[in-house]
């Protein structure tokens, strides 16, 4: 079984990044991390895809995309909602099969600095997956998350919201049938 991970930010210091990179340590099987920024997508529009088509670049997030059977992905909420980097890769992405995640089971993340935790990006990604054919099976937020920072990097302390992450990180074993570190 291949997890495929990643964040919807667009920053080279982002905390959804290393919330990603936190988490894949709980499991007993390797996982596959990449980054959006190294796939460079346009501006989707119809105008776009009109006169350029899918790109090579397209074709290579798509074909990776597609070859996992597990999704973890963290989501950054700007003002709300999606960033308008990761609403672009969703886009160019439905434009190669709107259903590109192929009911594979999909644990959803976020990491904000206020005290409601993403919990609106988290809301709306749990609406509009399904569109993609996405099967959530999880979500996990990280409220005022630089009271989890160490030298930058995430450190969960707190043994209430660590058992509530083991528990989202259970899901996606029992849905693909994987042992995770204790």
């Amino acid at each position: 079984m291949k997890i495929l991970a990643f964040s919807g930010s667009n920053s080279r210091t982002s905390i959804n990044q290393e919330l990603i990179k936190y988490i894949t340590q709980f499991l007993n099987v390797p996982v596959d991390i990449i980054d959006l920024r190294d796939y460079e997508l346009p501006m989707f529009s119809i105008e776009e895809e009109q006169q350029n088509g899918h790109s090579n670049v397209l074709m290579s997030l798509y074909n990776t995309v597609i070859g996992y059977d597990a999704y973890i992905i963290a989501i950054p909420e700007h003002n709300g909602n999606y960033p308008a980097f990761f609403k672009n890769v969703l886009d160019w992405l439905t434009r190669v099969e709107r259903s590109f995640f192929r009911g594979k089971p999909i644990l959803l993340f976020n990491a904000a600095p206020g005290p409601n935790g993403g919990q609106s990006v988290l809301s709306i990604a749990e609406k509009s997956f399904p569109f993609f054919n996405g099967n959530i099976i999880g979500t996990f937020k990280l409220p005022e998350f630089s009271s989890f920072l160490m030298k930058g990097k995430i450190f969960i302390h707190d043994e209430g919201i660590l058992n509530i992450l083991k528990e989202q990180i259970l899901k996606i074993e029992n849905a693909l049938n994987l042992k995770t570190v204790p």
